[in-house]
């Protein structure tokens, strides 16, 4: 099992502050797709519409897990901005159990990225929404080599 994938997308996870603040984590990751886990937090219910988040939050589950999904299907790291995304929400999220995001990066063109994923609790089954998006591939040489050390598992000091 090449567990390479998963540690990517932990690195990338840890990375950035806000990603840290919103204590998600990566639990699953292959070369085709990824899951990521957004743990119940009382900060981000909202008790007076008896949902799960604030505005805001279930958008950056999915950038980040529709983001992370291009990480491991690139073979190095490369900044992808993200260029559109569209969330259809199926059922409201329950406000006791965590929200998980599976997405994979299903082409890949010299140019874009094309990536769609599911946001569920209990199971993919029971959808919470489902998203596409695309993210643009910039020139070679547009990421930052320190960061891309550092997501690739090559920066000085890493194990």
């Amino acid at each position: 099992m090449n567990t390479e994938p998963l540690a990517k997308c932990q690195r990338f996870l840890a990375a950035l502050a806000h990603m840290r603040k919103l204590n998600m984590q990566a639990v699953a990751a292959d070369k085709r797709q990824v899951t990521v886990m957004l743990p119940v937090q009382e900060a981000l219910q909202n008790h007076q519409f008896k949902t799960y988040m604030h505005g805001g939050v279930l958008t950056t589950l999915v950038d980040t897990a529709s983001s992370m999904s291009t990480l491991v299907a690139l073979d190095e790291y490369e900044l992808c901005p993200t260029l559109d995304l569209r969330i259809d929400h199926m059922s409201t999220p329950q406000l006791s159990q965590p929200l998980y995001a599976q997405a994979e990066c299903y082409r890949i063109t010299r140019s874009v990225l094309f990536t769609r994923a599911t946001v569920y609790q209990a199971s993919l089954d029971q959808p919470v929404a489902y998203a596409i998006a695309t993210f643009m591939r910039p020139e070679s040489g547009t990421t930052d080599s320190a960061f891309k050390a550092l997501i690739d598992g090559t920066a000085a000091g890493l194990p």
